[in-house]
């Protein structure tokens, strides 16, 4: 079995030496730059990767993606398509080697972590003959109608995201733009723009672009959907809407109920607006969820201190001083170092010495 893998760069020298180090047990590691200034190209090849420099005018990321899969010889099996900020984990190419089946399977779905503890299964590896890439940005490999896709799985991580917290995220917005013009039925993208619209706080036209993307026949996955209901209980109060704010945010849990999100968004907007009862019944809601989805809408505080430390305050609020205790404690067993949790565990168990006393 030959891999390759293979990526685009621009200006990303100080990923260099830790991406072509991760992925040294390739057949070929192949990087098609797209005009870098900095001395990517230089330390790539001194790392042993084939460097191409390629021009993709006006960008976008599909043909950039395209341009250098045309490059990978037509007697490599498998492609491993990578970020230059993404690294491979140790035995990766054994992991492949152990559920891909020569001549049948055309790609492969396996644990991916994002960074900032989101994790979940990607499927950007994939047979070398058969697939392009499309969209302009959060782009995607298709298969050619031709082929019949045979997917094989691991749940094993295999490829982890270590991205540069200052990179700019310039660029998506105009490109997610182009996206849903291009393909107005795609409802990943149609959500992705429109979160891409709070990012900077064009909180009118994320309603108009959420609102547009739940009215899709196509956009039938629950958390998404859910997602995309706590963006407009978002967009909505950030606009003074607060009925309406609340409106969605309730329409959210019903929409993923089984899922802490939601929940833990009520709880706040709850909390916010002293709606105690409804806090708590939120905060306690999340908590009764044990199971964490591997999925990219996971939030990683809600499985953190917030849903207890949201129902410790509410309780307080209800007179439920013993559930205070209880989800104060737990809230600061999660987070040890948050001054204003530890300072409220400290007034939910002095208050209860002064009664004892």
């Amino acid at each position: 079995m030959r891999i390759a893998v293979y990526a685009i760069s621009k200006n990303e020298e100080q990923f260099v030496e830790r991406f072509c180090a991760s992925a040294k047990d390739a057949d070929l590691v192949l990087i098609a730059d797209t005009g870098s200034t900095d001395a990517t190209v230089e330390l790539a090849e001194a790392f042993g990767a084939a460097v191409y420099d390629i021009t993709i005018t006006p960008f976008r990321f599909d043909l950039a993606r395209n341009a250098a899969l045309a490059l990978v010889p037509r007697d490599i099996d498998v492609c491993v398509s990578l970020d230059l900020d993404e690294v491979l984990e140790p035995g990766w190419r054994e992991e492949i080697e152990r559920v891909w089946e020569l001549g049948k399977t055309t790609r492969l779905r396996y644990g991916f972590d994002w960074g900032q503890g989101i994790r979940f299964a990607y499927e950007k590896i994939h047979a070398r003959h058969g697939y392009r890439w499309h969209h302009p940005v959060h782009e995607y490999p298709r298969p050619d109608g031709r082929i019949t896709e045979v997917y094989a799985h691991t749940d094993r991580l295999l490829v982890r995201h270590l991205p540069d917290p200052t990179k700019s995220r310039g660029q998506y917005l105009d490109l997610l733009k182009l996206a849903v013009t291009e393909d107005p039925r795609c409802p990943r993208n149609g959500f992705y723009y429109a979160r891409e619209l709070t990012f900077y706080a064009k909180w009118l036209d994320a309603i108009e672009a959420l609102s547009r993307y739940l009215a899709m026949p196509e956009a039938d996955w629950p958390n998404e959907r859910c997602y995309a209901m706590r963006l407009l209980g978002k967009a909505h109060d950030e606009l003074g809407h607060a009925q309406e704010a609340m409106r969605w945010y309730r329409r959210a849990t019903a929409e993923a109920p089984g899922t802490r999100e939601p929940w833990c968004d009520l709880a706040m907007a709850c909390y916010r607006r002293s709606l105690w009862a409804e806090c708590y019944g939120a905060a306690t809601s999340a908590l009764a969820i044990t199971d964490k989805a591997l999925v990219y809408t996971m939030d990683p505080a809600v499985w953190g201190a917030l849903p207890h430390d949201l129902a410790a305050i509410s309780a307080w609020h209800l007179g439920l001083t013993d559930q205070a205790r209880v989800h104060g404690r737990q809230a600061a067993a999660l987070a040890p170092g948050d001054e204003r949790i530890a300072r409220n565990l400290a007034h939910y168990e002095r208050s209860q010495e002064e009664v004892e006393a």
